[in-house]
C-alpha cells in the first residue's frame, strides 16, 4: 500500500493548522506523507509534518498547489486548506475516510478529482447523506481533503499563475481544467468533513474578509453553522 501525499497550505490560523494536523493523525489509518507549504505564521507545526516548506512571501494558493502537484509522488495526491477536520469512520470495515477517497478513485476512473463534503456550503444546497450515490459530480469542488491524479494535473499544467484574490478561484480553474481534459469532479456525500469558521474565519482581526476573497456580508452570516455540538463528534453528519 502506497503512501498518499497530503499537502496542506497553511497562512496564518497556527491552531486550525494544528486542529487539522491532529485529526489527520489521530483518524487516518491509511499511510500518508504529511507536507504544510506555509505562507506564513505556521512554523510552529514544522515538527508535526513529514515535510514543512516555509515561504519567504505568502505567494498564494495557486503557487502552493504548483508546487505540491511537483513534489508529489504518489498516483494521487491530496491538497487541503489548513482548517479541515477529517472524520473518524472507525466504526465502518473500510476503515477511515483516506482508505475510502482513494478506493473511490480506483473505482471512479472517469473523475479527476473528488474532495471530502464539508460540514456546510455557504450559499449552495448540500448533498443529502442518504443518497446512495457515494460521489456526486458538481462543477468544482475545493480543497477540502481534495484527492487528485497526479499526473492528470501535471498533463492539464496545474493552476494558473496570476493570483486572483477572489472567493472559490482556485478551485473553479482547476475544476474547469479538469473538465477540459474529459474528466468529471465530484465531492462525498456521506464523508464530511467540520470546516470551522472561527471569528473572522479564524484570520486576526487585520485580516478582512475582501482580502481573502470573502464576500464581507457573510461574516456573521456563518457563525451559525460554526457549531461543533450540532454535528456528530465524529462523522460530523448533523444531528
Amino acid at each position: 500500500m502506497n503512501k498518499i501525499d497530503i499537502f496542506i497550505t497553511a497562512y496564518l490560523r497556527p491552531l486550525f493548522t494544528l486542529n487539522t494536523i491532529a485529526y489527520l493523525k489521530e483518524r487516518t489509518k491509511y499511510p500518508y506523507r504529511l507536507f504544510v507549504i506555509d505562507n506564513g505564521g505556521n512554523i510552529v507545526v514544522k515538527e508535526k509534518a513529514d515535510y514543512y516548506i516555509g515561504m519567504s512571501k505568502n505567494l498564494g494558493i495557486h503557487a502552493a498547489w504548483n508546487i505540491a502537484s511537483q513534489l508529489a509522488e504518489s498516483e494521487y495526491f491530496i491538497t487541503s486548506d489548513n482548517d479541515i477536520y477529517v472524520p473518524d469512520l472507525s466504526i465502518e470495515p473500510e476503515g477511515d475516510w483516506l482508505t475510502k477517497l482513494v478506493g473511490f478513485m480506483d473505482i471512479y476512473r472517469d473523475f479527476g478529482a473528488i474532495s471530502l463534503h464539508p460540514h456546510v456550503i455557504i450559499g449552495n444546497v448540500s448533498e443529502d447523506p442518504n443518497d446512495p450515490e457515494d460521489v456526486k459530480e458538481v462543477d468544482h469542488v475545493g480543497a477540502v481533503m481534495r484527492i487528485m491524479r497526479t499526473q492528470l494535473i501535471r498533463d492539464i499544467g496545474g493552476w494558473e499563475h496570476v493570483i486572483r484574490p477572489q472567493r472559490n478561484g482556485e478551485e473553479k480553474w482547476i475544476s474547469s481544467k479538469i473538465r477540459e481534459a474529459g474528466y468529471k469532479v465530484g465531492r462525498t456525500t456521506r464523508i464530511r468533513a467540520y470546516h470551522p469558521f472561527g471569528d473572522n474565519w479564524g484570520y486576526p482581526k487585520e485580516v478582512t474578509p475582501e482580502m481573502l476573497g470573502h464576500n464581507p456580508d457573510l461574516k456573521d452570516y456563518v457563525k451559525q453553522f460554526d457549531n461543533p455540538s450540532a454535528y456528530d463528534p465524529k462523522t460530523f453528519l448533523p444531528l
